[in-house]
């Protein structure tokens, strides 16, 4: 079965061809097909269905998240945000249970895993017949993680290597999928529990013990400075440095600090000073202007539009970026750094 980067004006999907045997009315994937377009699953990217050539073809629009694999490059996971990853796939594998879909035919390959910012949460695909088993796709992940995760943070380690001691047990299945680690002191208290902290802080869906943990509500800190938020959802002061390309049409990094008080993009090659050469691009596309600390976006009356976290820029207006934006000039994203 394949699976296929596309991309169609300034819409970014992922398609597959399903097998012929799908479509039968009495194969239980025909089920799971119907049920994948009526309903809206949190945690599921909902695909438009189609026939080709007598066969079903699923696409699924990724255009306001990013690919998993290509957040990792940019953020070395730590605990913190591998528990925030876990308690969401472990919730997304009990909704799936519950509209009696089979967990196998969910895709945990980082390529093929999403993250969307302005919702904060995971969204993966749903293939019927993809049929690889879920335990061995678990333990896959996370030996891709543990290949780039964070060892400093002590407490995560120990998270992510028993989370995988949990799901190599025999006996494992997903309701039994909690795992939670504990303290350097030994003291008995989970850190990476959301639900379990006496006097928790909140942060995204990770939750520390200020006083028995300052350590840990630190390090979300971090987290949170690289997403451009605070503790109350505000923008940060953190300034932005650069904004580096998710998508393929692009190949560098908008290196702020290279250029003066503003920056053009476009598929120009003399009007512009930074050029994304593709067809959906205008030939002036946007303006970046730099003031200070602060970073804005103008759309120059572009045919495919400029896009922050998904919502459209009125063109000849001014909007600021924050970190951890993604900016959208036409189909070609950026994240903010």
């Amino acid at each position: 079965m394949e699976i296929l980067y596309g991309s169609k004006g300034i819409d970014n999907f992922i398609e597959t061809t399903l097998g012929e045997g799908i479509i039968a009315v009495d194969s239980p994937h025909y089920y799971r097909l119907r049920i994948l377009e009526e309903n809206d699953i949190p945690g599921l990217i909902r695909p438009v269905v189609s026939q080709l050539d007598g066969r079903p073809t699923l696409k699924f629009n990724t255009c306001s998240c990013y690919v998993l694999d290509r957040l990792f490059l940019r953020i070395k996971p730590d605990g913190g945000f591998l528990g925030v990853i876990m308690q969401q796939l472990e919730n997304l594998l009990r909704r799936i249970r519950a509209f009696l879909l089979d967990p196998d035919d969910v895709v945990l390959k980082p390529e093929y895993m999403f993250y969307n910012w302005g919702e904060k949460s995971l969204k993966l695909l749903y293939i019927p017949g993809y049929g690889v088993n879920i335990k061995l796709q678990l333990k896959s992940f996370l030996e891709y993680v543990m290949r780039i995760f964070d060892h400093r943070d002590e407490a995560g380690v120990r998270y992510m290597y028993g989370m995988y001691d949990l799901i190599c047990e025999d006996t494992f299945s997903i309701e039994d999928f909690s795992y939670n680690g504990l303290p350097a002191d030994g003291s008995g208290t989970q850190c990476y529990s959301p639900s379990l902290m006496e006097t928790p802080i909140d942060i995204d869906g990770v939750n520390y013990d200020e006083k028995q943990h300052p350590e840990k509500v630190a390090k979300q800190s971090e987290i949170k400075d690289v997403v451009g938020c605070t503790k109350t959802g505000e923008s940060n002061k953190k300034p932005i440095t650069k904004l580096v390309p998710l998508t393929n049409g692009a190949l560098k990094e908008i290196v702020l600090s290279k250029f003066d008080e503003m920056i053009l993009v476009g598929r120009g090659k003399r009007e512009t000073d930074y050029r994304i050469p593709t067809t959906q691009i205008s030939r002036v596309h946007a303006c970046i202007y730099l003031r200070g600390n602060d970073i804005y976006v103008e759309d120059r009356e572009s045919t495919n539009g400029t896009f922050i976290n998904s919502v459209r820029l009125e063109p000849l207006k001014q909007e600021l970026i924050n970190v951890g934006d993604i900016i959208n000039f036409a189909n070609e994203e950026f994240f903010a750094v």
